[in-house]
């Protein structure tokens, strides 16, 4: 297994403690007030479909009305990955989704409405999430 692996594994479980530890008040197993508003605002904001803009980390956890290291204990416990990592997984997927739904549409522009504006970096990161370029996808999809 790669060291990056491990290390993002062992990332995962020590956010998933810190969560558990922020969510639960002293003694008993209930959730918070504050974590439960602090679900509800990454639930609207996903919904909303935020993830599209072009933000930083720390504009994200500003909006969101918590700081950059709470955003990355929630990512990891509600996602099970880094929130940069979730971003971009959501992207491709959309991205996805939209190369279907408008096939006439050009992927650049595909690119530019999940988030990601430059058509280089939305072809290299679709690849790697992917394994094919958007183009290659929407052919054999």
């Amino acid at each position: 297994m790669k060291k990056n692996t491990i290390y993002w594994q062992l990332m995962g479980k020590i956010s998933a403690f810190f969560l558990r530890k922020i969510a639960c008040a002293p003694n008993t197993k209930t959730i918070s007030p504050v974590s439960d508003q602090i679900s509800a605002r990454i639930s609207q904001w996903v919904i909303d479909k935020k993830w599209a803009e072009n933000l930083t980390m720390k504009e994200v956890a500003d909006s969101l009305g918590i700081s950059r290291e709470e955003l990355g204990v929630y990512s990891w416990a509600l996602w099970g990955m880094n929130f940069l990592q979730w971003r971009k997984k959501t992207r491709i997927e959309e991205a996805k989704r939209l190369l279907l739904e408008h096939r006439d549409t050009p992927t650049s522009l595909i690119g530019e409405q999940v988030g990601i504006s430059d058509k280089s970096n939305f072809r290299k990161q679709f690849k790697e999430t992917a394994g094919c370029t958007p183009a290659e996808w929407r052919l054999k999809n």
